[in-house]
């Protein structure tokens, strides 16, 4: 009976142990940068360009956007991972909830793009999508990079533009250009015209004094061009972030807003 007593509990602590375990594996999951690669399928050069992204990002526009992989979301559905993740680690500030997570899990072959409350206004559940649907193809053909750093990059551009800043990583907006449409039929006109007022000065004055009469010496178009020209100016400003670092997330949370899929 003793016996029996004992093994009924060592039992009953290795099943309480696995469940503590399986509970809450998220808690064993420490930030240590915007870029987490907990499943170790990025390259380094895909790591060192997102954690710059993302630190432009939380330093222009005050969003914070974490990328994690892990190999297995442990039983766990995607979508419940991704909202106990975003809450344990407080993605975005906590005022504004302006915080977006790129979640791939290896093993189980899903993604989700879960977005905080500050940021769904510009990142609904249907554009978010998109950004995943994507990312498939490149998710089927193992590139995990590839397709990571292609819905982070989505997610950073609508963050962006939104903020009216430039990424120094992503091409600048077009610049509009300046009156070329206007200026230049202008500038003929005026030679065109200036050019016929002199010939019609020579005609009247060649009639008045019969004779034949020459351009003046000093007379010339009666125009100069200064050096101007068309100017480049103003423009978007390229910066790249500046100093510093990932210095934490700021305590930020999501209600489920975002998308989530697979391959």
């Amino acid at each position: 009976m003793l016996r029996y007593t004992i093994r009924l509990f060592e039992l009953t602590l290795v099943l309480l142990a696995a469940l503590v375990c399986a509970a809450d594996p998220i808690k064993s999951l420490k930030a240590t940068g915007y870029v987490n690669d907990f499943a170790g399928v990025l390259q380094p050069d895909t790591i060192q360009k997102l954690e710059a992204l993302s630190t432009e990002i939380d330093q222009k526009t005050g969003a914070q956007i974490a990328i994690v992989t892990v190999k297995s979301l442990d039983g766990d559905d995607i979508d419940n991972y991704a909202v106990a993740l975003f809450k344990e680690w407080g993605v975005g500030a906590k005022k504004s909830d302006r915080g977006v997570l790129v979640l791939t899990a290896v093993d189980d072959r899903k993604y989700r793009i879960e977005v905080g409350y500050g940021l769904e206004p510009i990142l609904p559940d249907g554009k978010v999508g998109g950004f995943g649907r994507e990312a498939v193809p490149l998710f089927k053909s193992g590139d995990y990079s590839g397709a990571v750093t292609l819905m982070t990059d989505r997610v950073a551009q609508v963050i962006a533009e939104d903020a009216k800043v430039t990424l120094a990583d992503m091409p600048a907006a077009p610049k509009p250009r300046r009156h070329e449409g206007f200026n230049i039929p202008i500038f003929w006109i005026f030679i065109i015209g200036s050019l016929i007022f002199h010939s019609i000065g020579y005609l009247i004055r060649r009639i008045r004094h019969g004779s034949s009469a020459r351009w003046g010496g000093g007379g010339g178009p009666g125009f100069w061009m200064g050096g101007g020209g068309f100017g480049g100016g103003g423009g978007w400003s390229s910066g790249g972030g500046g100093g510093g670092g990932f210095g934490g997330f700021g305590g930020g949370s999501s209600g489920g807003g975002g998308a989530s899929g697979g391959w």
